[in-house]
């Protein structure tokens, strides 16, 4: 059988096919598997449970869109009503399991969810900080509450997607070149982000005063949602890369923050899918194509 095939087999022994009588899960491998001819597959497998002697006759086929599995017990005294064990399962969710191009390609659907994630919790900040430039910031209680649970969903949106690079995506794409640029741009903008994630999650709140006037409107202020540094005095970050150092002047302008990391996380996915297209194109081609149900004609 060629590479791929023995991928399918494998990949459908390993789903807990088991002895019908101990239970015991077979542990067999499809190099196993004696040709018997060109779509036909067979060994004999004796169950590995504890006081369990039963000897099986393995059959598997190779059908067009589909693996099918049979076992049953060899012997004379075999009973007749005793049921086949079969399992009858088409490649395409086989592939989704074992292709090759199957991590590079839950990567790529990852980063696009976490980015989406981000982009949803910044629309509603934005929002909110149009509503205080055209309304001032008399607004009632439950706005400024609004404010600051929508704070806290971003900086926490953008710690799942940190966590979601480096563990799920960043080992199954490129790294280097335009994309050590961006993570580099990336990492400079969401040292602020994390710590304000930080210090929300220590405190379970941030300051109440997050609506504030920066300097007279009459000598070019403006009004907009802020943090004032002074209230985060006692912020005592435990990653290196979490600090409010790069803040110039007395307040975080909170949505200008939030827009900066979004546009430097969005640019950073971007670069990353085009060199995962540029890179690993064939072999997502192929998955796509592995993957896909075919289309049934109908009259």
């Amino acid at each position: 059988m060629d590479d791929e095939l023995e991928r399918l087999i494998d990949t459908l022994l390993n789903e807990g096919i088991r002895c019908f009588a101990c239970n015991t899960e077979f542990g067999i491998q499809a190099e196993d598997l004696e040709p018997q001819s060109e779509q036909i597959y067979t060994t004999r497998y004796n169950c590995s449970g504890d006081d369990c002697s039963i000897e099986y006759h393995i059959e598997v086929e190779d059908r067009d869109f589909a693996l099918s599995f049979r076992a049953n017990e060899r012997g004379s005294d075999r009973p007749d009503d005793l049921p086949d064990i079969s399992k009858y399962t088409r490649k395409e969710p086989l592939q989704q399991k074992s292709h090759p191009a199957r991590k590079i390609n839950d990567a790529a659907v990852e980063l696009v969810n976490s980015i989406a994630i981000l982009k949803h919790n910044q629309q509603r900040l934005q929002v909110a900080k149009e509503i205080v430039e055209d309304e001032g910031i008399d607004q009632d209680g439950d706005f400024h509450r609004r404010i600051r649970a929508d704070i806290h969903n971003y900086c926490a949106a953008a710690y799942s997607f940190e966590k979601i690079l480096g563990k799920n995506v960043e080992p199954h794409l490129p790294l280097d070149g335009p994309i050590e640029d961006a993570k580099n741009e990336f990492e400079d903008e969401h040292e602020v982000i994390k710590a304000l994630r930080t210090y929300a999650q220590h405190h379970l709140t941030l300051p109440s005063s997050i609506a504030h006037f920066l300097g007279p409107t009459t000598e070019g202020g403006d009004i907009t949602i802020t943090v004032p540094v002074d209230d985060l005095d006692d912020f005592s970050p435990r990653a290196s890369d979490a600090s409010f150092e790069p803040v110039e002047g007395d307040h975080i302008r909170i949505v200008d923050r939030v827009n900066r990391h979004y546009q430097a996380a969005e640019n950073l996915v971007n670069t990353m899918l085009e060199m995962a297209e540029e890179e690993y194109n064939n072999r997502l081609e192929d998955y796509q194509e592995a993957t896909s149900y075919p289309e049934w004609g109908g009259s």
